[in-house]
Formats: structure tokens, C-alpha cells, sequence
């Protein structure tokens, strides 16, 4: 594996002699993305708190000088952008200089791993009267807005490309689909959940599959969202992956694996009891892939509130 000092000098000398945009949208810059992201968040949870905060602060100057290069009106080579260049320069050597610890991250660490007094709760079936699963669904989706405001954002936006919209919409299946709220909310018959209208106007408003019998026609503002855009895309789930879609799939798979770890990072950033050490044990077992986005979204957030 790749070490992130050679993530970033490969990616200069690919695009040297292109713009800033095109680095920006590179392969290459997301996967310097996705090893600083990893990086900082391995070093907070490991109590090397100083280092992480160096880093930090030359990957934000890095990050900003290559946005003001890509959004301005001067058409420059990377090479030629002393800014961007002198920024690239100066985190590559900040991140080479702790190549030395590689591996010892964890061995120099400070902190110790504790299991998290609470996980990812384990819902108990229970019978539900329609009003009362309706008004859950509604709590699950309020519980959830931020996400479903950014899925909505980027499914309702023109310029998003169909095989991104794919890629959200089947991130969306798993948070908001039929048998995702059954499970989370303990529900016997998935079934109830279909007959659910609040349950109904999510899977519309996102263009979720339905089950043959919900099928027909919604109203309100999903209809809207029925027709061959949705039809095509009900279709392309499944298609096999290519490379069509393996970079806006990869480019969402990294903003997800990037909230996950702020998420991680806040807890350890806390200043609650024993933070660091949860943290560092919910950040194990995610990077080990024990744990799903999710469900460390969901162990933070209990987390949190035991505190």
C-alpha cells in the first residue's frame, strides 16, 4: 500500500503540466483525500494530538490553495501555480517526515482501546399499530435529515450524473429502503412498512424501489420524480459496475468514508470521559471494516449521549 507522501508526490507529477481543475477532479486527489483523512483521524484516536493538528493545518492550506486555483479565471499549469505548488511542497514534506512512525502510530500510542459501553443497538421485534410505526418513520427520518437533505440535493440536482444519482440512490436503499427501517425499528411484517404513507413519500421523494404492489403512481412532490430518469435508473442496479460509474461511485464511497471519520474525530475531540478511548475503538473496528458507516454513525451518536 501506498504511503500518503507518495500518494501526493505521484499526483504532482501526473498533472504538472495540467490545471488545477483537473487535479482537483483527479483520481489521484482523491486518494491523497482519503489517506489524510485516514492519517489524521489514526493519529488523533492514538493521542498524538500535536501531530494531527500539523498536518491539519498544511493539508487546509494545501486544500484551499488548490480550491483558489481551480476556481480562478487564469488558465496556469500546476507547475506554474507557486501557490498551489509551494502548498503541495510543504505537505509532502510534512508528511514525509512522519513516514518514520508508519506502523508505530499504534505503538507509540498513548491510548488505550476500550470497548464502548453501548453499540449499535440490536432493535427487539415488537407489534406496531399503523399511527404508531407512521410516526417512528417520521422520527427515523428526522433522526436522519442531514442525510437525506444531502442524498436529495445531489438525486434533484440536473448536473449530477445518472450513474452518480445511482450510486446515491442505492446508499439511500440501505439507509431509508423498505427492510432498512423494518430492521431499525424492530418491525415484524415489512409489509407494515410499505403501507406506511410516511414511509411511501420517502421511497418517492428519493426514487427508492418499491415492491410490485407500491408500485403505482405517487402524489405530491415524488411524482415528479417518476419517469425514465428513475425508470432507468431502477434498471441500472443492476448493472455491472464499470468504469462509467467506478469514479463517481468511488467519489462517494470517500465523502462517506470522510463524514464517518469526522464523525469518529469529534468523539475523540470531545473532552467527554474516556472519548479518546472509545474512539479509538470504534476507529479499530471501522478500519478493521467491522463496523459499517453507519453503524458508526450510530455507535458515536449513542456515545455521545451516554456521556
Amino acid at each position: 500500500m501506498r504511503s500518503l507522501p507518495d500518494m501526493v508526490e505521484s499526483a504532482l507529477e501526473a498533472h504538472t503540466e495540467n490545471q488545477a481543475l483537473d487535479l482537483a477532479r483527479s483520481e489521484d486527489w482523491l486518494q491523497v483525500r482519503d489517506r489524510y483523512a485516514w492519517l489524521s483521524s489514526r493519529l488523533i484516536v492514538n493521542g498524538h494530538e500535536a501531530v494531527a493538528r500539523r498536518v491539519d493545518r498544511e493539508y487546509q492550506i494545501l486544500r484551499d490553495a488548490l480550491r483558489q486555483a481551480a476556481t480562478s479565471p487564469e488558465t496556469r499549469k500546476v507547475k506554474d501555480d507557486y501557490a498551489l505548488w509551494e502548498a503541495a511542497t510543504e505537505f509532502h514534506l510534512t508528511v514525509k517526515h512522519l513516514e518514520h512512525l508508519g506502523g508505530r502510530i499504534e505503538e507509540l500510542s498513548s491510548v488505550k482501546a476500550v470497548e464502548p459501553s453501548t453499540s449499535p443497538r440490536t432493535v427487539p421485534k415488537r407489534s406496531w399499530t399503523q399511527p404508531e410505526l407512521d410516526e417512528a418513520i417520521r422520527q427515523y427520518k428526522a433522526k436522519r435529515a442531514a442525510r437525506f437533505k444531502e442524498m436529495l440535493s445531489i438525486l434533484d440536482n440536473p448536473r449530477t450524473p445518472s450513474s452518480r444519482k445511482r450510486t446515491v440512490r442505492r446508499a439511500a436503499q440501505r439507509m431509508f429502503g423498505r427492510n432498512a427501517v423494518a430492521k431499525a425499528l424492530g418491525v415484524k411484517s415489512a409489509k407494515m412498512v410499505s403501507r406506511s404513507p410516511v414511509w411511501a413519500e420517502i421511497a418517492d421523494t428519493l426514487g427508492l424501489l418499491r415492491r410490485s404492489r407500491d408500485r403505482s403512481a405517487p402524489s405530491g412532490a415524488g411524482k415528479q420524480r417518476i419517469g425514465l430518469e428513475i425508470a432507468a435508473e431502477r434498471a441500472s442496479q443492476q448493472a455491472p459496475v464499470t468504469s462509467d460509474y467506478a469514479a463517481p461511485d468511488a467519489t462517494f464511497a470517500h465523502e462517506e468514508r470522510e463524514a464517518t471519520l469526522a464523525r469518529i474525530r469529534k468523539l475523540a475531540e470531545s473532552g467527554k470521559d474516556k472519548a479518546v478511548e472509545h474512539a479509538k475503538a470504534i476507529y479499530d473496528k471501522y478500519a478493521a471494516g467491522e463496523m459499517t458507516d453507519e453503524e458508526v454513525r450510530e455507535t458515536v451518536a449513542i456515545q455521545m449521549e451516554a456521556f
